[in-house]
């Protein structure tokens, strides 16, 4: 990754780069054999996880996200080494490796990580986003839903100086923690949302990762679901002793192919969602890896799309910061 031109001016240097090694402490890469691995079909973004899969013409390849419905651990962290390509016309950096371009895969050692989705504590594991390769910081064991809303439209006030925003309507979509902020007087970088004030789904003051650099009146800003796919959770659901659950209220979120289904009563652990029935977004059927054991009628259930690996958090940090991720020997 290259940086563009300096724009702005901190009052601390950062503590690191996203993505590159955050100690001195030994590593140890994925073993893939000769000329393997290289960036899968979409290429791979570094500063994430990365799975392998089998391709036809390269062998192994390397994508931020499973293969092929089945979820797994990703195999290893893809380090910033600054191998990635500008290919962007005019474009001033990048972090996106291009398609057929090597790839090392880390699966011990210690590293910077983007932390956007909540606020993460020492010796708190590291959940992987299916989808994207993100990191999420959460208790051993635990069935992370973190449901990160929908792109939105807001109309909003800010003031220059200060980290809270007021929102005065909310014209479409879903305002949530960790998405990313744009609009007037926003410009000294990136901007999460890291906390609802008294915001109410329609109005009221959220708290932002940066303080505005310019006073915005009543203007509209926009908000980007960082994960497209995080997580659903429902309200009431239904099966009987099938691979089949019926979906009778989605209270939030998105329901997937390749999503984790919580182990509740009937249902038993390590089920995911293994294809797309009559689920319309709302209501409807899916399929699941496994048959339910009992009946279950009108009951609650989550689904995920982040998944526990055996790395840690080895520092706080709050939402929008560079946090240090790392193995454990």
């Amino acid at each position: 990754m290259l940086q563009g031109f300096q724009t702005s001016i901190a009052l601390y240097p950062a503590p690191g780069v996203w993505g590159a090694r955050a100690s001195l402490n030994p590593t140890a890469t994925v073993d893939a054999g000769q000329f393997n691995l290289t960036a899968g079909a979409l290429g791979a973004m570094v500063g994430k996880f990365g799975w392998q899969v089998l391709t036809p013409i390269t062998g192994l390849a390397v994508v931020n996200s499973f293969s092929p419905t089945t979820p797994t651990v990703p195999d290893g962290f893809i380090a910033n080494e600054q191998q990635t390509l500008i290919t962007t016309w005019l474009g001033l950096n990048g972090m996106a490796i291009p398609a057929g371009y090597p790839v090392t895969l880390y699966n011990r050692g210690d590293f910077w990580a983007k932390n956007v989705y909540a606020d993460a504590a020492i010796g708190q594991k590291v959940f992987a986003n299916l989808f994207s390769g993100d990191v999420y910081p959460a208790a051993a064991g635990a069935f992370v839903t973190a449901v990160v809303g929908s792109a939105a439209s807001i109309t909003a006030t800010t003031t220059a100086g200060s980290y809270s925003m007021n929102i005065t309507a909310t014209g479409s979509g879903v305002v949530t923690v960790g998405q990313q902020v744009s609009g007037p007087g926003l410009t000294n970088g990136l901007y999460y949302i890291e906390s609802l004030g008294t915001y109410n789904g329609t109005s009221g003051t959220v708290n932002l990762t940066q303080a505005a650099v310019t006073a915005a009146t009543a203007q509209t800003f926009t908000t980007i679901a960082n994960v497209g796919i995080g997580g659903a959770v429902c309200s009431s659901v239904s099966s009987s002793s099938s691979t089949t659950m019926t979906i009778n209220t989605v209270t939030s979120g998105q329901i997937a192919v390749g999503q984790q289904i919580q182990n509740i009563t009937s249902i038993p652990a390590g089920t995911y969602v293994a294809s797309i029935g009559t689920f319309n977004g709302t209501s409807g059927t899916i399929i699941m890896s496994a048959a339910s054991t009992g009946t279950i009628t009108a009951q609650a259930c989550n689904f995920s799309a982040w998944i526990e690996t055996p790395w840690y958090f080895n520092s706080p940090g709050n939402v929008g910061d560079l946090v240090k991720i790392g193995t454990r020997w």
